[in-house]
């Protein structure tokens, strides 16, 4: 594959220009039937017929299709010559109309042409056109170039045998870190159809419908997982979660104890646990269950803040104080930590320091609500407390 690789050198590069302009220029379409939204709508069919013109040259066509294989695009994507060609001719229709009508005096008239952000849809000449696929295309695109060589080896390897469960399961999940949920989902399903009973794919499986908010789906997946590999312990937290999420709660529950029954040790599993618990009001409990898996995993980041939040919620600020200040030693950059140690520090009336820890939070994520909510709460209190305070008050 010597000869492909050195024009794949070009195209991917060219593909990943195109793509950043297609995607700058439709986050800068409006509502409004402007020069503007011409303009930007202009490059972006523009951007999105020259990838087209890259996937489905007519120059060496072999080649093409590798190229659209390697990129798991389908015939019928959006970017195709027969789904794209009539898009493509919208904005020299546009044009065409504004320069009969007068440029100046047709841009005044919305009927000529619109955009609806909500709905992602284009009018022009009475005709609406949805672009939200294209978009979409797009975005799989540019998010599939950076595993572009891998990509390769694996179609590559593909190619000489179709029945590679292990390169297939490669490329399914390349394809899901790309965030394109549905074409993974495809190839793991293709994946299943050579090896059934492989749980590690079954796993991928649920996480993907998981990804997907096909919840109930996804518990079947983690249930096959179970069936085939019951000690394959992150199936039941998952499962836990996905109930969770579906607001099953004590069937979450018992997900997470049949895991710690199995694997007392197994710190996410308390923390999940302790999630449970505290959903269910159970306070004290998810207190052991939290303080169970920091016993584990003493820096375990996710639940320290989870059992500060508790502790808050409880009224123990000085604990919640220093659940967090133990977290802020791993991660002192975390903006959310800051903030919400500024909203202990305000329960236990130290002001002044609640406010140096919302003034570190904004200074790390300028603009951050509930920082700024915080301290604009921290403000009012030294205001009122200085009201007090003073020797002309009542």
């Amino acid at each position: 594959m010597k000869g492909l690789d050195s024009k794949y050198d070009i195209l991917i590069p060219e593909l990943r220009e195109h793509c950043n302009i297609a995607l700058r220029s439709f986050g800068n379409l409006n509502s409004s039937g402007d020069r503007d939204l011409y303009v930007s709508l202009n490059e972006f069919f523009t951007a999105c017929s020259r990838i087209s013109t890259i996937l489905w040259s007519k120059n060496n066509k072999k080649h093409r299709k590798h190229l659209r294989s390697i990129l798991s695009i389908a015939d019928n994507s959006p970017f195709s010559p027969r789904s794209l060609s009539e898009l493509e001719t919208v904005p020299g229709r546009i044009e065409k109309t504004l320069e009969d009508k007068g440029m100046k005096s047709a841009l005044q008239e919305p009927a000529v042409f619109s955009y609806d952000p909500g709905t992602k849809t284009l009018t022009a000449d009475g005709k609406k056109y949805e672009i939200l696929p294209l978009f979409l295309a797009v975005r799989d695109l540019y998010s599939s170039l950076p595993f572009f060589d891998e990509l390769q080896a694996c179609t590559e390897m593909l190619e000489k045998d179709p029945q590679n469960a292990t390169a297939l399961f490669q490329k399914a999940i390349l394809i899901y870190k790309a965030g394109r949920f549905e074409t993974a989902l495809k190839l793991i399903e293709q994946v299943l159809a050579i090896v059934p009973d492989d749980f590690r794919v079954w796993y991928n499986r649920g996480v993907i419908l998981s990804e997907m908010g096909r919840l109930e789906e996804a518990i079947d997946a983690y249930d096959r997982v179970i069936e085939l590999e019951p000690a394959f312990e992150i199936a039941w937290d998952n499962k836990g979660v996905v109930l969770a999420r579906l607001g099953r709660l004590e069937e979450a529950l018992e997900s997470y104890e049949k895991v710690l029954r199995r694997n007392p040790k197994y710190a996410e599993a308390w923390a999940g646990k302790g999630a449970i618990l505290s959903a269910l009001d159970r306070q004290e409990e998810a207190l052991e269950a939290y303080n169970s898996a920091l016993k584990i995993r003493p820096d375990y980041l996710e639940a320290l803040k989870c059992i500060g939040g508790l502790f808050s919620r409880m009224g123990r600020f000085e604990e919640a104080l220093a659940a967090y200040d133990t977290a802020l030693q791993s991660i002192p950059e975390d903006p959310s930590l800051w903030a919400g140690r500024g909203l202990f520090l305000l329960e236990l009336n130290r002001q002044e320091e609640a406010l140096q820890s919302c003034n570190r939070a904004l200074e790390l994520e300028p603009g951050f609500v509930s920082a700024l909510e915080i301290k604009a709460e921290i403000l009012s209190r030294i205001s009122r407390q200085k009201t007090r305070d003073s020797p002309d008050s009542l």
